[in-house]
């Protein structure tokens, strides 16, 4: 039974949420099997490890975003208090990938049915209607759009979505590599040492990476920055090092290089067929079965 760290007011609804999560069995054997599809296909611990990373990560961005006068959708819109949506974010890090126990493909379509199903069971004495179904229903909002291409309606989701993506350090690809999936996503984890979330400088939020080599560039770009790209946090979080590594790759393909721009010419140059004009059909052996390249 793993322990989440959580700390919170004894008498707060995050400090009784966390307690359940502690203390059941059902929740953390969600998790254990969630990590065995990890394994088994070969991809990113999503385990336990990954729910207490993530719930840390989740708190410290909404407490950012409070301390700088930036109110959370359960205060806004349903006049609850901070403590309800530190609640929702906690439950939605804690549910958002106990589909994995199913299946990593579609994993957040399959997440929803086993959350709604845990928390309309493991809430109540904590909420009662009507707050018991406004709840559930703001933290299986985050668990469905902690995918890439859902888009965040809240501020708590979101965190959700963030948080999830910063759980990013080497230690996160290490299965993956031990199974014999070695591409660029696992390598460009294994690229980033360490993470660091912090008050910023222009934004609430400033993210702090330590990297071991500029490959982690795809993992924060194409990873992280999609993620944080399609969520209500884009406004308010401040990534230098990733602006410092896309204005290296910047620099780089605009930079003169004779030999490289030479070689590059000829390398286009002998790659198309004599006398053929860009995107004209062309065939396996001289033509004589046309096909067209896109």
């Amino acid at each position: 039974m793993i322990k989440l760290g959580i700390d919170a007011p004894s008498t707060s609804r995050t400090a009784q949420i966390v307690q359940v999560l502690e203390s059941d069995l059902e929740v953390q054997t969600l998790w254990y099997m969630a990590n065995r599809t990890s394994r088994r296909a070969a991809v990113n611990d999503h385990g336990p490890v990954h729910v207490r990373t993530a719930m840390h990560h989740g708190d410290m961005l909404l407490r950012l975003l409070v301390e700088a006068g930036i109110q959370p959708n359960c205060v806004t819109d349903h006049t609850m208090s901070e403590d309800d949506a530190r609640a929702v974010v906690m439950l939605g890090l804690a549910l958002h990938d106990v589909g994995m126990s199913i299946h990593r493909d579609r994993h957040e379509l399959l997440s929803v049915p086993i959350a709604l199903d845990w928390l309309r069971r493991k809430l109540p004495p904590i909420y009662v209607e009507p707050q018991l179904t406004v709840v559930i229903s703001e933290v299986v909002h985050a668990v469905l759009a902690h995918n890439v291409n859902e888009r965040c309606l809240t501020l708590e989701a979101g965190i959700v979505k963030v948080a999830d993506a910063l759980d990013m350090t080497k230690g996160r690809s290490r299965k993956a590599i031990s199974a014999g999936k070695i591409d660029i996503h696992s390598i460009s984890a294994a690229a980033v040492e360490a993470v660091r979330v912090t008050r910023g400088t222009n934004k609430p939020i400033r993210v702090e990476v330590d990297i071991n080599n500029p490959a982690a560039v795809f993992h924060l770009n194409e990873v992280f920055g999609q993620k944080l790209a399609r969520c209500s946090l884009a406004p308010y979080v401040e990534v230098p090092k990733l602006d410092e590594l896309l204005e290296s790759l910047r620099e780089l393909g605009t930079s003169e290089d004779p030999q490289r721009d030479a070689e590059a010419a000829a390398t286009a140059g002998n790659g198309r067929a004599e006398g053929r004009a860009a995107g004209e059909p062309i065939g396996i052996g001289r033509g004589r079965v046309p096909t067209t390249i896109a």
